[in-house]
């Protein structure tokens, strides 16, 4: 549990300007579908080498940060829902956290037989990301590989009726951007939230992404009659805390927002924690903060790793990239980057409260993807 001190390194962040951080949690790496600014299958750790945390891993995780006052945890994968536990998963988290607490997921919206919104809401779940490229099936399935766009309406409906928040996620890509302007025209009799997603030059996208990228600019002046009197949405009632706006169009029950990783990624106000699949934390995606919670779990002292995460944020604010624009937002969802040891839990030193500039995670890190 956390001591003072410890309790002092969340009010610090406070006072640095920063939000207080929310668990982004990636399940897994397993997928059924096979995107192509993806392809979960064509990576070499794809199914990882390590044992994944477990049911019981994250709820203990969960317990941990709710003592810090977290009150988000966001899981995604690969697939999060092929996870057998996927259930337990949510529930534990959700009791760790506590009440009022937000748990949320990003799927494809296909869910496997027997799994459905309503288990999962009754497990925990409060809001969902749908992840949704065109409405067509037949490019859809180009896209991703697979799957069915009505099944994903489906379980769009199903969340709403059901009262969860609903985002939907569309990458943005040349060849189908009228796609995409489709999927967006959702939000004109639904209350969801949109999200335009550049692509990245990272990855599988790599190979397209000298013909297929388009830009948030480029995107905005194609749909500037929808924007011209566009009212923004306040970030709270969406759930997201991130520089990014939400607008409203005139008379539309929903908004749309972009996330623009790279053509105006800035560092300025991340606060995701991310936990990869087998229990590395990354707290920051330019610094190498990272810290293994397995021996944490098993030792029983979480509290020192979270006191290790808490200060990692606060050290953001040193980073020379802050505000700088880069291409590289290492594909954090599972443990495919090779990247330096992490520094052992440091000893705990008083916290010196800073100013609110500076910060060195990327936009794209608060996409809740």
């Amino acid at each position: 549990m956390p001591t003072a001190h410890h309790r002092d390194l969340a009010a610090a962040l406070t006072v640095a300007g920063r939000n207080h951080p929310y668990l982004a949690f990636t399940l897994n790496s397993l997928c059924n579908l096979d995107c192509v600014f993806c392809k979960p299958r064509c990576m070499p750790d794809y199914g990882h080498k390590d044992r994944p945390l477990s049911a019981s891993d994250y709820a203990a995780i969960a317990a941990e940060a709710g003592a810090w006052r977290v009150k988000k945890a966001h899981c995604s994968g690969g697939e999060p829902t092929l996870r057998v536990d996927i259930l337990d998963v949510i529930a534990g988290l959700a009791d760790g956290l506590g009440q009022d607490a937000a748990i949320g997921m990003t799927s494809h919206g296909n869910l496997r037989r027997g799994l459905t919104v309503e288990r999962l809401h009754r497990a925990g779940l409060t809001y969902l990301n749908l992840s949704l490229h065109s409405l067509d099936p037949t490019r859809s399935a180009a896209i991703m590989g697979g799957g069915d766009p009505r099944t994903t309406r489906d379980t769009l409906d199903a969340a709403l009726s059901l009262g969860l928040r609903v985002k939907v996620n569309c990458v943005l890509q040349r060849s189908y951007l009228d796609d995409a302007f489709a999927v967006a025209e959702l939000a004109r009799d639904l209350p969801i939230a949109v999200r335009l997603i550049e692509l990245q030059n990272i990855g599988p996208a790599q190979a397209l992404f000298d013909t297929e990228f388009i830009s948030e600019a480029e995107v905005r002046d194609r749909l500037r009659t929808w924007f011209a009197d566009a009212g923004e949405v306040p970030r709270d009632q969406l759930g997201v805390r991130s520089p990014g706006r939400y607008l409203r169009p005139d008379g539309w029950a929903g908004s749309i927002g972009f996330i623009s990783n790279s053509s105006c990624a800035t560092c300025s106000d991340a606060n995701r924690i991310k936990i990869t699949p087998t229990g590395l934390a990354r707290p920051c995606i330019l610094h190498n903060r990272d810290i293994p919670l397995k021996p944490h779990l098993a030792d029983g002292t979480l509290g020192d790793a979270f006191a290790y995460l808490f200060q990692s944020m606060l050290d953001r604010d040193t980073n020379d990239a802050w505000q700088g624009f880069h291409y590289v937002d290492y594909d954090l969802r599972w443990d495919r980057m090779e990247r330096p040891e992490g520094a052992p839990v440091r000893p705990l030193l008083p916290v010196v409260a800073t100013g609110a500039e500076g910060a060195s995670c990327a936009r794209a890190s608060t996409g809740e993807r």
